[in-house]
Parts: structure tokens; sequence; C-alpha cells
């Protein structure tokens, strides 16, 4: 008999157990924004978001529907006009100040052209691009009063004078991208690994301009015949845009051209200049 009335006890703990999660996932679910299964509400609280131009994205843990109707609401005041996704998950055992210094953050962040930030248990961690300087310190510090000594913030912010401005950091943060060739296999479209980080710079780069399109050109040597050489820079290009568009980036963005051979910008008699001509070239326009 003990054995049994401790399998008696076993089974009315699970059942506890599965009562306490049941009740904890069907309260302050998001109405449909939610992702069911990609999270559970006993992993550590995170909370992200990131901000674009015209683009918002929030993920994470939420306290209650009230909660979440409180974040709605910033979006509606703060992100008018601006296309927004949202995906909250229920938590339990949040800190005490977890629900205002969300709220706080995502009020903050509509001071930006565009940022990241992800909120943990003890730190929020946060990067963007303000042309309102005044108005960001004063919501950071608004946001720091609410928080008090048990989060620390990590931030690193570059301030804009103008939208001109912001055009011109993203042309400087492409060129500061493609810091070395992209490489193919020989006489392939293949792209080579250990070209996939220049790659993945440049979706970063038009994560962070959406406003901006990407031009992609393929230049090839002058070996061989012509019309295979256009043919394999436009293939090339088109390979690039594949990637990069397997990264995030809407296909519209990506506008693919092929040169061929009609563009050197080295001497195509030397073994070196052939292989400084067969490149790929991006432009933000």
């Amino acid at each position: 008999m003990p054995g049994r009335n401790l399998q008696l006890a076993v089974v009315f703990l699970l059942l506890v157990c599965g009562v306490l999660i049941s009740a904890t996932i069907d309260h302050g679910t998001s109405g449909g924004n939610s992702a069911p299964g990609s999270h559970s509400a006993v992993d550590a609280a995170v909370f992200s978001i990131q901000h674009r131009p015209g683009h918002l994205d929030i993920e994470g843990t939420i306290a209650s529907s009230a909660h979440e109707s409180g974040l709605l609401q910033i979006v509606t005041d703060q992100f008018a006009g601006t296309d927004s996704q949202t995906r909250f998950l229920p938590g339990v055992a949040l800190a005490e100040q977890w629900e205002t210094a969300s709220r706080r953050l995502l009020y903050s962040l509509a001071a930006t052209e565009s940022a990241t930030a992800t909120m943990h248990e003890d730190r929020i961690e946060v990067r963007g691009v303000t042309s309102d300087a005044n108005t960001l310190a004063s919501r950071f510090e608004f946001l720091r009063d609410s928080i008090g000594d048990g989060f620390t913030i990590e931030q690193d912010f570059i301030v804009i004078s103008s939208p001109v401005s912001l055009d011109a950091l993203c042309y400087r943060n492409l060129s500061h991208a493609v810091t070395e060739p992209v490489l193919f296999r020989q006489s392939s479209t293949d792209i080579r690994t250990s070209s996939y980080a220049v790659l993945d710079k440049i979706i970063e780069v038009a994560n962070d301009c959406r406003d901006s399109a990407i031009a992609i050109t393929g230049h090839s040597d002058a070996s061989g015949n012509e019309t295979w050489n256009r043919l394999l820079s436009v293939a090339r290009a088109q390979a690039v845009a594949s990637y990069i568009t397997r990264g995030g980036i809407e296909p519209a963005r990506l506008q693919v051209e092929g040169l061929g051979s009609t563009v050197p910008i080295a001497d195509n008699e030397t073994a070196q200049g052939r292989s400084i001509n067969r490149r790929i070239e991006f432009e933000l326009r």
C-alpha cells in the first residue's frame, strides 16, 4: 500500500501542475498575435523591440492583458502610421518593474528613427539612430526612474541632424559593410561560404535603411564570349539577391543587373586584374 499511495501522490502533483500551467497560459494572450508553442511561460522573461522606418516589431513576455493593452495604446499614440507586428507571451514571476519598464522603453524608442532594444530580467540593451537627442534623453531618464537599481541600461545611439544625414549614414554603413569581394565557385553562381558574412552585413544595412532600394550589379572579366560573360554576371547578381531575400529583405527592394565585362576597373591582361574585375557591386538608391 505505501507504493500505491506514492503513485497516487505523484499523479495528484502532476494534475495540479497541469492545471496551474494551463491557467497561466490562458491568461493575458494577445488576441491572435502570439506565436503558440514558440515559448513557454516559465522561460526567462525577454522583451524585444525592432523599430525601423515605417515598421515596428514587438515580441516578448507580458504580465497581463492590461499590460498588453497599455503597450498597444503606446503603439497607437506614438507610432501612428507605422506597420506594427506584436507577439506577446504570458509570463510568471516577473520582476516588479517589468510592466512599467517595458512600456517606458517602447515610449522612449518613439523618439528614434531606427532602434533595436532587448530587455532581460536584469538589463536593457539598446542601440539606434535619433534626430531628437533631447527628447530621447528625457524619455530615457523617465525610464531610469522606473527601473531602480535592479536594472542596468547599455545604450549606443547615433545622433543625426536631419533625414538627409540618415541617408548619408545608410550610404556610409553600406560602404563599411562591403569589406571584401563576394566570391563564387569557378564558372558558377554558387556563393562561397566565406562571403556569407559580408552579405549578412548588407542585410543588416538594408534592415536599417528601409526607405532605400539596393542595386546589385554583377561584373565579369573579359575572358571568353561576352554573351556568356553577361549571362554569368546577371546570374551571380541574382544569386546574391536570392541570399539577401532569404535574410528577410523584400525582393521588390532589390534591383539586379549584369554588365558582363563592359565596365572593367582593372587590367584584363593580367590574372590579378581579371580577378578584380569579377565582382559584385552594391548601391543604395
